[in-house]
C-alpha cells in the first residue's frame, strides 16, 4: 500500500472519530436534576421594637431623613417642626434635612377634620403614607403629617413630636406621661423606649440585601437548564448584580464570552427571575454553586445568603 492511500484512510479515521465523538458530546441525553445541599443562609431577623410600630421593624432607608414643609404653613408650625427635628437629632442617631421632595411630607391646615371623641382634641395627624415590606425591614417610603392647630404648649413642640414619631412608624402608647399618648398634654415626654427603639432601628447603615430565594437546575451530557430567583430584601437598590455558576469548581462561560451573568439593578423589594436553557458545562460535572456578587463589591446587610449548592441526582 503506497503512502498516498495510507494518509488518506488515516485521515478518513481520524474524520471518522472525531464526528463519532462529537455526537457523542452533543447527542441528547437523559435529564439529570440537581439538588439542594446547602447555602443560601438565613438573614439574621432583627426585631427591635420594645414598643409598638404599626408594623414590625419600620424605617427608612437611611438615618439621613429628607422634609419637605408646606409653603402655607405659617412661621410658628414651621418653627414647630424644625424643633421637633432638632430634638430628635440630639437624641437619636437621626439627622433630618430640607428637600424639594422630602421623605416626610409636612401639611398644614386650619380646619380639622371631626373627631369621633368629644373630649379628643385634633392638632394634628401623621403616619407612613407609602411602605415596602422586604421580610427584614417594612421600608417606609414616604411619610405625611398634617398640623391643624397651632402648638399649645411652650416647652416642647408637643404635637409636632408626636406626629413626626408616627410618620417614624410609632403608634400610640397607654402611658398619659408619653409624648404618643392619645390625648397630648404640655408636661409630656418622649419615652426611652423610643429612643431607643429609633437608635436600634437606624443602626444598620443604608444596604441591600440579595437573597437567592429559589434555584432549580438540571442537566442533559453536557447542557444545563436553570432556574433562579434572586430577591433584594435591603434598604436600598443593588446595580450591576453579578450572578456566576461553578460546575465543579469551574465557571460558567456564556455565550457573550463573560464567567457571569448581569443581573442589572435590583430595587428594594424586588425580585429578579432569570431562566437559562442549554447552557454548557463539563459533562462530568455533578456539583454547582450559584453565588451572587462573588467579590463582594455590593454592600450588603448578609453575606451568608449569596450562595446555594447543587449535588446531580
Amino acid at each position: 500500500m503506497n503512502t498516498a492511500k495510507v494518509a488518506f484512510i488515516l485521515l478518513l479515521s481520524i474524520i471518522l472519530f472525531v464526528s463519532i465523538y462529537y455526537l457523542y458530546l452533543n447527542f441528547p441525553q437523559e435529564e439529570r436534576e440537581f439538588t439542594f445541599v446547602g447555602g443560601n443562609g438565613e438573614s439574621e431577623l432583627i426585631e427591635y421594637s420594645r414598643g409598638k410600630q404599626f408594623s414590625e421593624n419600620m424605617r427608612y432607608p437611611s438615618r439621613k431623613i429628607s422634609y419637605t414643609i408646606d409653603e402655607i404653613c405659617d412661621s410658628n408650625k414651621k418653627e414647630q417642626v424644625l424643633e421637633a427635628f432638632r430634638i430628635l437629632e440630639v437624641k437619636t442617631t437621626l439627622e433630618f434635612y430640607p428637600s424639594q421632595i422630602g421623605q416626610i411630607k409636612i401639611l398644614c391646615s386650619d380646619i380639622p377634620p371631626e373627631s369621633e371623641n368629644e373630649d379628643y382634641f385634633i392638632a394634628g395627624e401623621g403616619g407612613p403614607a407609602s411602605v415596602l415590606n422586604t421580610s427584614i425591614y417594612d421600608v417606609i417610603l414616604e411619610g405625611k403629617i398634617s398640623l391643624f392647630r397651632q402648638e399649645r404648649c411652650n416647652d416642647l413642640p408637643i404635637v409636632a413630636l408626636h406626629e413626626i414619631l408616627h410618620s417614624l412608624g410609632f403608634e400610640h402608647n397607654d402611658n398619659p406621661g408619653s409624648v404618643l399618648y392619645p390625648t397630648l398634654e404640655c408636661d409630656q415626654e418622649i419615652d426611652d423606649y423610643i429612643i431607643e427603639d429609633l437608635n436600634d432601628l437606624y443602626e444598620q447603615d443604608s444596604a441591600s440585601d440579595l437573597k437567592i430565594e429559589k434555584v432549580e437546575a438540571s442537566k442533559s451530557g453536557k447542557y444545563l437548564d436553570f432556574y433562579i430567583e434572586v430577591l433584594n430584601q435591603g434598604l436600598i437598590s443593588a446595580k450591576d448584580v453579578p450572578l456566576t455558576i461553578y460546575h465543579d469548581e469551574e465557571a460558567v462561560e456564556f455565550d457573550d464570552g463573560k464567567n457571569y451573568v448581569n443581573l442589572g439593578e435590583i430595587g428594594v423589594g424586588v425580585k429578579k427571575i432569570l431562566n437559562v436553557t442549554n447552557a454548557k458545562i463539563s459533562r462530568s460535572s455533578e456539583n454547582l454553586r450559584f453565588v451572587i456578587d462573588v467579590e463582594n463589591n455590593i454592600a450588603e446587610l448578609f453575606e451568608n445568603n449569596n450562595e446555594v449548592s447543587m449535588i446531580l441526582n
